[in-house]
């Protein structure tokens, strides 16, 4: 199974440097190159140089082939996110609620944030997903609540 990632997923694991938790649950995961452009140009230097390293090793950025038009107003990385998906018959990992929703509705199978933290605790790749999400409550980030 392939899985693609949009920005807020990855902005969250590297805030709390668990990046690595997709390369344990997924192998490699795929990401526009739009969404790897929102990153870098919203995170600071030491999550640079983290996602840098994942790039090197279980991240992938890649092109979109085509552009789809969808039923929401979404921002680029989610569309992009979102086509790659679809093109590359994919799970999304997706936080934003008009992104998830719609890429249920396209039939592909949408996780947040939240359930990729889950299913690692699930697996012993973690210990405790909600210590994790309270350190990224203290950094001002707050996943969505599916």
């Amino acid at each position: 199974m392939r899985f693609v990632s949009d920005t807020s997923p990855i902005i969250a694991l590297s805030k709390i440097r668990h990046l690595h938790v997709f390369e344990k649950l997924f192998g490699k995961v795929l990401i526009p190159t739009s969404v790897s452009d929102e990153f870098l140009r919203n995170c600071t230097p030491d999550e640079k140089s983290y996602f840098e390293h994942a790039c090197e090793n279980y991240i992938n950025v890649t092109e979109t082939r085509g552009s789809y038009k969808f039923s929401r107003r979404l921002d680029i990385g989610e569309r992009d996110a979102l086509t790659l998906a679809l093109e590359q018959k994919a799970i999304v990992i997706i936080d934003d609620r008009k992104g998830y929703n719609e890429a249920k509705e396209l039939n592909l199978i949408p996780v947040s944030t939240r359930a990729v933290l889950r299913i690692a605790e699930e697996r012993n790749i973690i210990s405790d997903y909600q210590e994790l999400e309270k350190a990224l409550r203290m950094k001002s980030f707050f996943l969505p609540g599916y």
